[in-house]
């Protein structure tokens, strides 16, 4: 967020002259994540898909600001270049499009990308109010205005999943509606091809369990720093879930969320901590759960297309509510499906197993148009479409 603060003033008169450059190749498509950080979401799946099975046509380049990242990538054979890295400038200066999940920050801290396609893939469709759902009125108008010359989150395109997220998007970042484009997460691709037995044995959990993945939300400081830990020592310390948990043969895996503090408490064998960095992709983890644990996160709208049982853990709702981002109604009609607030209350949901969450998130955030497609090749169409691919040659 300091980084931010400083390059904005900055970006604001770079980001509108790098709109000028004449030569952008639009068959040049370049991605980042988590803010040049991790190879990691929406971006990563896309730009696997985009190599995979376009290579011969774009030419597509990953951003990063992180030695481990440009190693891993180096490793996979894949094109990638620092953000910082005169080479990188020029490519981004050249680039015709460019795909984020976390903002311009995804290609640091002054991005050369004004003038490209700009693809919002972000990280998460939910309920919370951010960015411009958070403001109204006055503060709504300057903050659009402002908005005119330079955001952390401009896109000329986002890819959605729903009407109902065209609409949540709309309200969040205010919108052009002919911008905003159903196709899926390209994320939720990866949920047909996984092997739960490779992604278990990688983290020494046996197939014959029953795991339940915790993904809780992070906390505000003004929720106190141990906020998350508390509520998860309550679970580790509670016998009538530990019962449940050898009754059901169930490992509780609690998977931080990345702004979390790690947590230290002793192994045990059905509860385990799981700091957001230990596995490759926390998302292909999630995947192969046999239940979901969460509570604000957005996480559950990605589950929910595996048909399997979700339960929200709010202890601190009244708390959360009060000191964090407001969340839209529809929140608490589909958590008030299966709900629980004691580590007692949880404990009983985790032997009596609902889908009642299931039909209704996937009423909210999975369109019939684009059930059983895949959403990378949506997303592809849909910025080819956009720019009139077509009509360039290779």
């Amino acid at each position: 967020m300091n980084r931010r603060k400083w390059a904005l003033p900055i970006n604001i008169i770079i980001f509108n002259l790098s709109r000028l450059i004449p030569f952008r190749n639009k068959r040049l498509w370049i991605y980042g994540a988590r803010e040049g950080d991790k190879y990691d979401d929406n971006s990563k799946y896309m730009f696997e898909y985009m190599n995979e099975k376009y290579s011969d046509e774009i030419r597509s380049v990953w951003f990063t600001d992180n030695d481990d990242t440009f190693n891993l990538l180096c490793d996979k054979g894949y094109e990638v270049y620092f953000n910082s890295s005169w080479k990188g400038k020029l490519i981004q200066m050249r680039a015709g499009v460019a795909l984020y999940c976390h903002g311009l920050m995804d290609f640091g801290s002054i991005p050369l990308v004004g003038g490209t396609e700009l693809v919002a893939l972000w990280h998460g469709l939910g309920f919370k109010r951010i960015y411009n759902g958070k403001y109204s009125g006055i503060k709504l108008g300057l903050k659009k205005f402002l908005d005119r010359f330079f955001s952390w989150t401009y896109r000329t395109l986002t890819p959605v999943t729903s009407e109902y997220a065209k609409e949540w998007s709309n309200r969040m970042f205010t919108l052009r509606y002919n911008e905003i484009k159903i196709t899926g997460q390209p994320r939720n691709d990866a949920f047909k091809s996984l092997s739960r037995k490779n992604i278990l044995n990688s983290i020494n959990i046996s197939t014959h369990k029953n795991v339940i993945i915790y993904m809780p939300t992070y906390r505000m400081a003004s929720l106190g720093k141990n906020a998350i830990k508390n509520i998860v020592v309550d679970l580790y310390n509670n016998k009538s879930l530990d019962r449940i948990l050898t009754r059901t043969n169930s490992v509780f895996l609690v998977k931080l969320h990345p702004l979390t503090p790690h947590i230290e408490l002793p192994v045990r064998e059905n509860f385990i901590i799981f700091d957001y960095a230990a596995v490759e992709s926390n998302h292909e983890l999630m995947g192969v759960c046999d239940m979901l644990v969460t509570d604000y996160s957005s996480c559950f709208v990605d589950y929910a297309l595996l048909n399997r049982p979700i339960i929200f853990y709010t202890p601190d709702e009244k708390d959360f509510l009060t000191n964090s981002e407001k969340m839209e109604r529809d929140f608490f009609t589909i958590s008030a499906l299966n709900k629980a607030v004691t580590p007692e209350e949880l404990a009983g949901k985790i032997e009596n197993p609902s889908l009642d969450v299931v039909k209704v998130t996937n009423d909210f955030f999975e369109d019939q148009s684009i059930k059983g497609t895949c959403y990378s090749e949506n997303v592809y169409r849909v910025i080819s479409n956009k720019i009139g691919l077509n009509k360039y040659t290779k």
